[in-house]
């Protein structure tokens, strides 16, 4: 395996994504309807925060302990989701993005080209790379 192979050889490029005044039903439904595990919150074209199902969990956990029932058509996107994430940029290599993932404990990276949203690398994308 060669650990030096930039991340744009194995990220994946057809991002699904959400804007911060979005909800958590349509984050659901959009988990729902896709096998992922994380969605990128863009404002403005620009990347500013993900959303993973622990995200969700989290609201559901919150509102648990105070008894109450969340009205998932209210609560918007950015009053839960990981704001500032960590990104790779596309030329960066795939041993960058496996200690990231392992120093963080994390399980995906957004990847920017400049400015730009390029994609996203998951742990998933190293597996299926390592493994081929």
């Amino acid at each position: 395996m060669n650990t030096e192979l930039s991340i744009k050889n194995i990220m994946t490029t057809k991002v699904i994504y959400v804007g911060i005044e979005d909800t958590l039903l349509k984050v659901e439904s959009i988990f729902d309807e896709f096998a992922i595990h994380h969605i990128l919150v863009l404002d403005n074209g620009k990347l500013i925060g993900i959303i993973s199902k622990n995200d969700i969990l989290g609201v559901y956990q919150s509102h648990a302990e105070e008894n109450r029932v969340p009205d998932r058509s209210q609560i918007i996107v950015s009053s839960f989701m990981t704001e500032n994430p960590i990104c790779l940029d596309v030329d960066d290599s795939i041993g960058l993005a496996a200690d990231i993932f392992l120093s963080n404990k994390i399980h995906s990276v957004p990847v920017v080209n400049g400015d730009e949203l390029a994609g996203i690398i998951t742990n998933h994308d190293l597996m299926v790379y390592c493994f081929r």
